[in-house]
C-alpha cells in the first residue's frame, strides 16, 4: 500500500474483513438486521413477503451457527489475556492472587468460559456430539450465564477506562490552561510561554481522551444491551422474558451496530496508521 495514496472504503473493508473480530461483528450486524426485517414482514399475508421472511430466517440461523464455528479456539485469546495480566502484575510487584482479583481478569475468564461453552453448543447443534436436547439446553443456559456475568465485569472495565481517560484529559486541560496563562505573562515579559509542539501534544492528548471516553460509553451501552438479550436464556425461568418481540429485535440490532462501529473504527485507524 503506497504511503502517498489516500485510503478509501476498499482499504477499510479489506482491513476489517481480514480480522476474525471484523468478520464476526459484520455477521452479527447482518444477522440481527435479518431478524428484525423477518419479524416485521412475517405478519404479512402476501406469499411473496412470507417467502422473503422465511429466507431471512434461514439466513440468520445459518449465520448464528457460522459465528459459533468461527469462534473455534477464541477462548485461548482470553487465556493469553489472563496470563499477560498476571505477568504484568508480577512485574509491578503485585502478587498473582491480587492480580487475579481484578475486573480485567474476571472479565477475560468469564468471556473465555462463554466462548468455550459456545463451541459445545455448536457441536451439539451440528449433531457431532452431545446431541440430546436436554444437554444442548444446559449448554445454552450456562453459555448465556457466563456471557451475562462477563458483561458485568466488562462494564466495570469500561468505567475504569473512562475514569482514567477523564483524569488524563483533565490534567492535559489544566496544563494547556496554565500554558495559556504563561503565554499571557510572557507577552508582558514576566514569563516564558509554551512551545508550539507542547501545545499541539496537549491538544492531541485531550482529543484522544475524549475519544476514549466516548468509546467507554459505547462499550457500556453495548454490554448492557447484550446482557439484556442474553438474560432470558441465562435465567431460563417461566415468565422471565421480554415479551415485546420488536423491542428485543431493535435491542439486538443496536448491540450489533455498536459492535460493528467499534471494529470499523479500529480498521479505519489501522489503515490511517499504515498510510502515514
Amino acid at each position: 500500500m503506497s504511503s502517498k495514496r489516500v485510503p478509501d472504503a476498499l482499504d477499510v473493508a479489506v482491513e476489517l474483513l481480514k480480522r476474525r473480530e471484523g468478520i464476526d461483528k459484520t455477521l452479527k450486524l447482518i444477522r440481527y438486521a435479518a431478524i428484525l426485517v423477518a419479524s416485521e414482514t412475517s405478519s404479512s399475508s402476501s406469499s411473496l413477503t412470507t417467502n422473503f421472511s422465511t429466507r431471512l430466517t434461514a439466513l440468520e440461523r445459518s449465520i448464528g451457527d457460522a459465528r459459533r464455528a468461527y469462534r473455534l479456539g477464541k477462548f485461548l485469546g482470553n487465556v493469553a489475556e489472563i496470563r499477560d495480566e498476571l505477568r504484568e502484575g508480577s512485574a509491578r510487584g503485585v502478587s498473582r492472587w491480587r492480580s487475579a482479583r481484578t475486573a480485567t481478569v474476571a472479565c477475560a475468564a468469564l468471556e473465555g468460559a462463554y466462548y468455550f461453552m459456545e463451541q459445545g453448543v455448536w457441536l451439539s447443534k451440528s449433531g457431532v456430539a452431545m446431541r440430546e436436547k436436554t444437554t444442548r439446553e444446559r449448554l445454552v443456559r450456562w453459555s448465556a450465564r457466563f456471557e451475562v456475568c462477563s458483561y458485568a465485569f466488562s462494564v466495570l472495565c469500561a468505567r475504569e477506562d473512562w475514569l482514567e481517560a477523564d483524569a488524563r484529559g483533565r490534567a492535559a486541560r489544566r496544563a494547556l490552561f496554565d500554558g495559556a496563562s504563561a503565554e499571557l505573562r510572557a507577552e508582558s515579559g514576566s514569563a516564558r510561554g509554551m512551545r508550539e509542539d507542547d501545545v499541539e501534544e496537549l491538544r492531541t492528548t485531550i482529543a484522544e481522551c475524549d475519544g476514549a471516553k466516548r468509546e467507554a460509553v459505547f462499550s457500556v451501552i453495548q454490554d448492557v444491551t447484550d446482557a439484556v438479550l442474553s438474560f432470558e436464556d441465562a435465567v431460563d425461568v417461566e415468565g422471565v422474558e421480554l415479551s415485546n418481540e420488536r423491542l428485543v429485535n431493535v435491542l439486538g440490532l443496536l448491540a450489533a451496530v455498536l459492535d460493528f462501529h467499534g471494529k470499523l473504527s479500529s480498521a479505519i485507524a489501522s489503515v490511517r496508521e499504515k498510510n502515514r
